[in-house]
This record gives C-alpha cells, sequence and structure tokens, in this order.
C-alpha cells in the first residue's frame, strides 16, 4: 500500500534546493523528478520576479547543466533542470525508491517534504539510505491513501490545498465576477495572502491537470 510521508530536511543536506536559492528570493517548489541514466531532470515552480537573474545564478552552479522555461503563469514560471545525479543526494534516494514528490517548500533553514512512497518497504529503504549518508531527514508525518481524502486521492491534493480550494469554491473566488479575494480567504484560513494564492493556484492546477491531462501529458 502507498504511503504518504510529510519530512523536513535542512539546507545543507539539500544540495539541490541550495542551488535554486539565491538572493532573488524565489518561492520554490518541485513538480517531479525524473531519472534518465546518470542524470536526474527536477521540474520546479519558481515564484518571484527576476527570472533572467535567477536562471544565471542556477546555472552557475557546475552540478546544473542546463534549465529549461516550460510554462509561465503570471509571477510563476514551471522549470526543467538537467542534474547531474549526486549519487549520495536526496533526489537519488527519491528516485531510487519509486517516490514521487507531491509537494515541496522552504521553511526556515531547511526544505518541507510531502512524498508518496510505492510501499512502507521502499519508504523503509529511503530512510535508511538518508541515515547511511548523515542526511538529517526529519518525519513529521506518514499516513496511507486510505487515511486521505476521495478529492485528495484522485488529485494528489495536500490537506491544505483542498481546504483552499473548497473555501474558494463555496467564497465564489471562481465565479465571474468574482465573489471575494484571495485576503478574504487568507483571513479564514489564517494563512498570508500570498501561501493562500499559492494553495489556490497549486491546487487547481493538479485538479485541472488530473482532469484535463491524459497521463503522458502531465509532468
Amino acid at each position: 500500500m502507498s504511503v504518504i510521508v510529510e519530512f523536513s530536511l535542512s539546507t545543507t543536506d539539500f544540495v539541490f534546493g541550495s542551488a535554486l536559492t539565491t538572493v532573488e528570493e524565489m518561492d520554490i517548489e518541485i513538480e517531479a523528478i525524473v531519472p534518465t541514466g546518470n542524470r536526474i531532470f527536477p521540474y520546479f515552480w519558481a515564484t518571484g520576479k527576476d527570472f533572467e537573474a535567477f536562471e544565471r545564478h542556477v546555472l552557475s552552479d557546475p552540478d546544473i547543466e542546463s534549465v529549461t522555461k516550460i510554462d509561465k503563469i503570471n509571477n510563476t514560471v514551471l522549470y526543467r533542470t538537467e542534474w547531474k545525479r549526486d549519487m549520495n543526494g536526496v533526489l537519488n534516494g527519491l528516485a531510487e525508491t519509486e517516490a514521487v514528490v507531491l509537494e515541496t517548500m522552504t521553511i526556515q533553514n531547511g526544505w518541507h517534504f510531502r512524498v508518496r512512497f510505492p510501499s512502507h518497504d521502499l519508504l523503509g529503504q529511503f530512510y535508511n539510505y538518508c541515515t547511511e549518508r548523515d542526511l538529517s531527514l526529519h518525519i513529521d508525518r506518514a499516513y496511507t491513501l486510505s487515511e486521505a481524502s476521495r478529492a485528495g486521492r484522485i488529485f494528489d491534493l495536500t490537506p491544505e490545498q483542498r481546504e483552499a480550494i473548497v473555501l474558494a469554491v463555496q467564497y465564489g473566488y471562481f465565479q465571474v465576477p468574482r465573489e471575494t479575494d484571495l485576503s478574504e480567504i487568507a483571513d479564514e484560513l489564517g494563512i498570508s495572502q500570498q501561501a493562500a494564492s499559492k494553495r489556490v493556484r497549486r491546487g487547481a492546477d493538479k485538479v485541472l491537470r488530473g482532469s484535463l491531462l491524459n497521463p503522458g501529458e502531465r509532468f
């Protein structure tokens, strides 16, 4: 049975994440990790302003061979990077255990991950992988798909994303004209307007991709 794990990792132990940390203060979310031969192709969303400076900084890292802009939505861009496989890194550990990254976010002095493993055995394999390499992995929560809502299972929504989208629908955020705005949704959730925008946008993107795209067309 699949198991979803939420864990945190220090910035120093997530080498790829450190390569994306710039003075431009981009908000980064990893979308997918695609292993191919001796390379890993991470897809990630970057939210911010100066994307040209961000791309120059990313390309200055010797382990990143390319960064390609795939899509842009307002002030958010989806990138694909070509990353030289770090045999001792977290990305390689996730790729080896067939893990699917459902959500990532930067937190103070580190990163927070929400990942789905095909089985408890593979989760144990990933945990051992990190322990053997002295990676400071801290598991915050683990649960099976049967414990998640039906909508969450279908679209891989986090509980926070589902809550934000349901609230947006109930309050008429998607109506024309809109019957509410993000500040009202943020106040109801007790979070910042930027965080509310992120949850609604990312959640809506997952629902639309899951509803409209064939599996081969999704990232």
